[in-house]
């Protein structure tokens, strides 16, 4: 069965279904991603059912238990993997037609209507929020994994020029994911850039904290994402370009806007503090001196 064919299953029967099964359904319909990266007990708890209403979900549309429902799902991600792969043909047409710098140009037009796009009115002040958010919070921890690393990595880098209470959440060695797990409390905030194929990892460790009661910032590209819904303050970007892969420019730019206006806000002498980090790093040499 295909994922539209079992969509439409759900909606013929949906009015006929009970209450919570209806729930049940729900869920599955508006939450496809979910749907094929999380448990049947981690979909029933945001569903607000129990978990055995899945497998009745399941039973009223003939198949044999909810992984049925999952599989299918799960498949249509598989089909999706080779999403960057099936626009290389389309750029390569592109640069025929068009050439290369007009190629270019295009390229870039479309990043430049995708930074115009985030700088909506809602999401400008989604960004103000959390920036008074952030410098509420008594840790900051900076989260993003596979391609949205960097994204975390500069911000954590550019605000450690002024503050001692950002780190960065590295996986290498599980260490840096252990010591978030057993730190972080309600008094505390992460900052997690995820955009869409998005991680499993960074799904569930936000969701573990977002369970602990830390504040969530989330810089994704739905607001409806795993993440999305996790967020305390949700600052969209939008990432699909002519390229064969996705632009983290404007995600990017969001984490710099971020930091700079943590600066702007931020109580005490931040001229000196950042100063005085760039004598230290003078000091140690991290920078080439031509003298």
């Amino acid at each position: 069965m295909e994922q539209l064919e079992l969509c439409q299953a759900i909606k013929a029967q949906y009015e006929s279904l009970p209450k919570q099964v209806r729930q049940a359904a729900s869920f599955v319909l508006d939450n496809p991603q979910e749907v094929a990266v999380m448990s049947m007990r981690e979909q029933a708890r945001l569903a607000g059912v129990p978990p055995s209403t899945m497998t009745r979900l399941a039973k009223r549309l003939g198949l044999s238990g909810y992984d049925a429902i999952r599989a299918v799902f799960v498949n249509q991600v598989r089909a999706k993997g080779s999403e960057y792969g099936s626009r290389v043909p389309a750029l390569m047409e592109m640069k025929q037609k068009v050439g290369e710098i007009p190629l270019l140009t295009a390229l870039a037009d479309t990043t430049s209507s995708h930074i115009q796009a985030m700088c909506q009115e809602d999401n400008l002040a989604s960004m103000v929020r959390a920036a008074h958010l952030l410098a509420g919070a008594r840790e900051i921890y900076c989260l993003g994994l596979r391609s949205s690393f960097p994204v975390a990595f500069h911000f954590c880098h550019v605000a450690s020029y002024f503050k001692n209470n950002v780190h960065l959440v590295e996986g290498a060695g599980e260490s840096g994911i252990m010591s978030l797990m057993s730190t972080m409390g309600h008094k505390d905030a992460l900052l997690v850039c995820s955009l869409s194929p998005y991680s499993r990892r960074s799904v569930a460790l936000t969701r573990y904290l977002s369970q602990q009661k830390v504040k969530i910032v989330a810089i994704t590209d739905n607001a409806s994402s795993p993440v999305g819904r996790l967020a305390s303050e949700t600052i969209l970007v939008k990432k699909k370009t002519t390229a064969f892969f996705d632009t983290l420019t404007p995600a990017f730019l969001v984490s710099e806007l971020l930091v700079a206006l943590l600066a702007a806000i931020a109580k005490g002498d931040v001229r000196a503090l950042v100063s005085q980090t760039e004598e230290k790093l003078w000091a140690m040499g991290e920078w080439w001196s031509v003298e």
